[in-house]
């Protein structure tokens, strides 16, 4: 009997430190995040923005950033995100959007006529790319987000994950390169001729 009781103490107890081994990520250092989505697709050389919620049921108010995980960040041209005040106390149910945005660069290669950059088409036969990382949302010392004194009190607090379907975007060659460089030669050659016959006038 005792025996059993013993091993319905340990099942318990593993139970509980695996419910908070699970929560403990989510809900860290006074801040918790909110998402409704992990996948999205963008289309690539494209500007997007995202909004993820942000709470703090902590007795102390928090300042957060968002940045991407370094798997990420490798299709990211740049990023905007601005440093978000959220209040102590904020439950989840009044969670604080916070939004930030970046751009996706060219990543599907071209066919191109001249230089690998001129006269180019794209007919998105490869495969999809996929890029599959974390949001991470870093709570921030009001130091940093005010300018004042002292070293920084970033420290990554909460993640989410984050699928990133890059879109191919298909296009026909564009030849209006090709079009301006006819007409300036056009416009040269016209140029010469009547400075020949403003020559032989004379």
């Amino acid at each position: 009997m005792m025996k059993k009781k013993v091993i319905k103490s340990l099942k318990i107890f593993s139970l509980a430190f695996a419910l908070m081994l699970i929560i403990l990520p989510f809900v860290s250092a006074g801040v918790g995040i909110s998402w409704d989505k992990e996948t999205s697709l963008i289309p690539e050389n494209t500007k997007t923005c995202l909004t993820y919620k942000v709470y703090n049921p902590w007795p102390e108010d928090s300042y957060v950033q968002i940045e991407l995980s370094e798997e990420l960040m490798q299709i990211v041209s740049y990023i905007e995100s601005e440093a978000k005040f959220v209040p102590k106390q904020t439950s989840s149910e009044n969670a604080i959007p916070v939004e930030f945005c970046f751009k996706t660069p060219k990543i599907y290669k071209e066919d191109c006529l001249l230089f690998n950059k001129i006269i180019c088409r794209q007919d998105c036969t490869e495969e999809m790319k996929i890029y599959e990382g974390e949001v991470e949302v870093l709570e921030v010392g009001e130091q940093d987000v005010k300018g004042g004194a002292g070293g920084s009190a970033t420290a990554i607090s909460v993640s989410a994950p984050l699928r990133i379907k890059v879109q191919c975007v298909a296009h026909a060659r564009n030849y209006s390169v090709v079009y301006i460089l006819i007409a300036l030669i056009a416009l040269v050659l016209l140029m010469i001729n009547l400075l020949k016959k403003r020559k032989e006038k004379k």
